[in-house]
């Protein structure tokens, strides 16, 4: 067993408030095999992959982060739906299994086989999907998309057999991650104070961050159902005009945005997760900032770049001083005071701002190297989950030379998801027969 990092255990402890399955979705042509036996052959990888080999392990009382503990993955984590069907009837089956997380302390991570699915976005024939959620503990988008990849090309060789647990070994770890817990108490205690102070006496210096947005109508709690879309595209023609990918994109959100809210007077701004530089201390090692959409400027090559220039910015940031400082004292907070902070947020009243109207997730899977038994990868996708003030996010996921962008999105929040799919769409110069 091995301890959890701090910003891994915060993302684990908010799950329990906000739920924030990541769902991996991997499209391949339809190899010769059957969906099962390709179903079959994973489940043998998984047991050579370490990150596949792990749940959650609390401590009593939350005295100390839980734990990562090793077991063996249990054949039901990896599902079948052989069922013929259409690609929008694939997006709705996997948008109920947004509606049932998972419980990380019994499995961390599941994964759901579609196939054959017709209708995929640029596919020309049957497709099979892979769909993999996982606890957001487990890694972050960059961290899950390396746990995927090595499980897709992991050998398929037959497993050791699961070992057993006696319940009095269970009672001594027990005992001996609370007992840890609270000897660790103090120095953390002690090491937060500190760090504390130099936040405070740096923080005089430092420039103000963003003020934030005024909320619009798709900052307000989802209900449990969920809506999905996907557009799929080559990645020359999102760059062709010289943008990096994550740009393009916030670009067609400023033109789509807009004229879907019907507000064109109004600031509009993003939130973007940023990966952060550095060898990572966890699992989870990104953060969130504000890039503003400049929708004032009526250029729209002038808005990319002044768009381009803000996502800079904001990956800069990283190394101010102050948010460097904060971090640290973040890394060594008791974990009883991480975790009761996390329970005392308020999730009930509106906020009077938000870091952005809605938020974009922007990952690069790799090369297209990958398949299913022989099955070409075509393209792949993702949901950002929401939360009580983010009623619509969007993922961009590139592998090889394809780009996916998705919306997720609520039927209470966006009743005519379409229509801006549409707008998206034409901001993007491609048809609505691409998602």
């Amino acid at each position: 067993m091995h301890r959890m990092a701090a910003a891994d255990a915060a993302s684990y402890w908010m799950s329990r408030r906000i739920p924030n399955d990541q769902f991996l979705v991997y499209c391949f042509a339809a190899p010769s095999s059957s969906v099962e036996d390709c179903a079959a052959r994973l489940r043998l990888r998984a047991a050579l992959v370490d990150d596949l080999c792990l749940r959650i392990r609390d401590v009593p009382g939350t005295v100390d982060r839980p734990y990562w503990e090793s077991v063996s993955p249990a054949d039901d984590q990896v599902r079948v739906d052989s069922t013929r069907r259409t690609w929008s009837s694939c997006l709705a089956e996997i948008a109920g299994l947004i509606a049932r997380p998972l419980d990380p302390t019994r499995a961390a991570w599941r994964a759901h086989l579609f196939g054959p699915v017709v209708d995929a976005p640029g596919a020309a024939g049957d497709v099979y999907v892979v769909v993999v959620q996982m606890c957001h503990a487990l890694g972050d988008g960059r961290r899950a998309s390396q746990i995927v990849r090595e499980w897709f090309t992991a050998p398929a060789t037959p497993r050791r057999p699961a070992s057993t647990r006696s319940s009095g070994r269970e009672l001594l770890v027990d005992a001996g991650t609370f007992l840890g817990g609270v000897l660790r108490f103090p120095g953390e205690f002690v090491t937060t104070a500190r760090r504390g102070f130099r936040v405070a006496r740096l923080a005089p210096a430092s420039a103000p961050g963003p003020s934030g947005y005024p909320p619009t109508r798709l900052n307000t709690p989802p209900r449990p159902r969920r809506t999905l879309r996907v557009l799929v595209f080559d990645r020359a023609h999102l760059t062709r005009r010289g943008q990096p990918v994550t740009v393009a994109v916030l670009a067609a959100i400023s033109a789509a945005l807009p004229e879907y809210l019907g507000e064109t007077g109004r600031r509009l701004g993003v939130e973007l997760t940023i990966g952060r530089t550095g060898e990572p201390q966890a699992r989870n090692h990104f953060r969130n900032a504000a890039v503003d959409l400049h929708v004032d400027v009526d250029d729209l090559v002038e808005r990319a770049r002044l768009i381009g220039a803000d996502v800079a910015a904001a990956r800069a940031a990283e190394a101010d001083p102050v948010r460097l400082a904060q971090h640290r004292a973040s890394e060594s907070t008791p974990a009883i005071l991480a975790r009761w902070g996390i329970g005392a947020v308020d999730l009930e009243t509106p906020p009077e701002t938000v870091t952005g109207v809605t938020v974009v997730s922007s990952v690069d899977r790799g090369a297209a190297d990958i398949d299913l038994d022989g099955g070409e990868i075509l393209f792949t996708t993702g949901f950002p989950a929401l939360s009580p003030a983010q009623g619509l996010t969007h993922g961009v996921h590139g592998i090889g030379d394809r780009i996916a962008l998705s919306v997720t999105t609520s039927p209470e929040v966006m009743g005519d998801v379409d229509r801006y799919v549409e707008l998206l769409g034409r901001a993007l110069g491609v048809s609505r027969s691409a998602s």
